[in-house]
């Protein structure tokens, strides 16, 4: 009970019932302890960690909820969130453990519910959560040539920034229930106001798909092995990153 209190407290609990999804079960459960086991019950009832194993910190495991990932000692006693470096290798093996589920997460998404820019020469393909308001959304989607000349696919997913029901929100639904999308998104990010509609659409999932990988704003950048690339990037510096990586 003192576990989940200081869980609620810093809220923890709504964001691991957020994080956790049937997505995540192809992870297997790695070692544990009982006692770990236990305390996990009893701090979120029903919700099962996608994966637990023990860190190369004696005595310390990993638990986690999808891309939302906590640390433990083996009786639960102490817990910690935080990222674990690799200090010789300088690699951050915590985010990588992010990257996978991120990955993970975003395969699982049906490419026709995106808005799709290929690349006839395509190398790789980058998920972009995109907002019709966001200054550096526009600039990044008036260079698609550029994206697409360096062999990257370009896939729009719809994060309107003001939430739900947001003028910012009706403005993608409307993309999204144009007759041709692609067209509809490029007349709306160049200042077009579109015809209002409705429809069948994906909107206020991918928005929610968004606050689960934690984004912070847009455009928001994804490779297809997870790994996050925040913010605007122009064409080459990105294609130089994803060739390079």
């Amino acid at each position: 009970m003192i576990l989940k209190k200081i869980m609620n407290t810093i809220g923890m609990t709504a964001l691991i019932a957020v994080a956790s999804s049937a997505l995540f079960s192809s992870y297997s459960m790695a070692k544990s302890t009982p006692e770990l086991d236990a305390a996990l019950i009893q701090l979120m009832p029903g919700v099962t960690p996608s994966n637990i194993e023990e860190t190369e910190l004696s005595g310390i495991y990993e638990v986690s909820y999808g891309t939302t990932i906590f640390y433990f000692n083996k009786d639960a006693s102490l817990m910690f969130r935080g990222d674990i470096i690799d200090v010789k290798k300088r690699i951050n093996l915590t985010e990588q453990k992010r990257d996978l589920a991120r990955g993970q997460l975003l395969n699982s998404i049906d490419e026709s519910k995106m808005i799709v820019y290929p690349s006839k020469n395509e190398k790789a393909k980058v998920t972009v959560f995109t907002d019709i308001d966001c200054g550096y959304c526009q600039k990044l989607h008036n260079e698609m040539d550029d994206y697409n000349a360096a062999g990257i696919t370009i896939r729009y997913m719809a994060y309107p920034r003001a939430g739900i029901g947001s003028p910012s929100y009706q403005k993608l639904v409307n993309v999204w229930c144009a007759d041709s999308p692609n067209k509809a998104m490029s007349q709306a990010k160049n200042g077009t106001t579109l015809t209002e509609k409705t429809c069948n659409n994906p909107v206020a999932d991918q928005y929610k798909l968004g606050q689960k990988l934690g984004l912070q704003g847009t455009p928001a950048m994804f490779l297809e092995d997870g790994t996050s690339m925040p913010g605007y990037m122009p064409a080459k510096r990105l294609a130089d990153t994803i060739y390079n990586k």
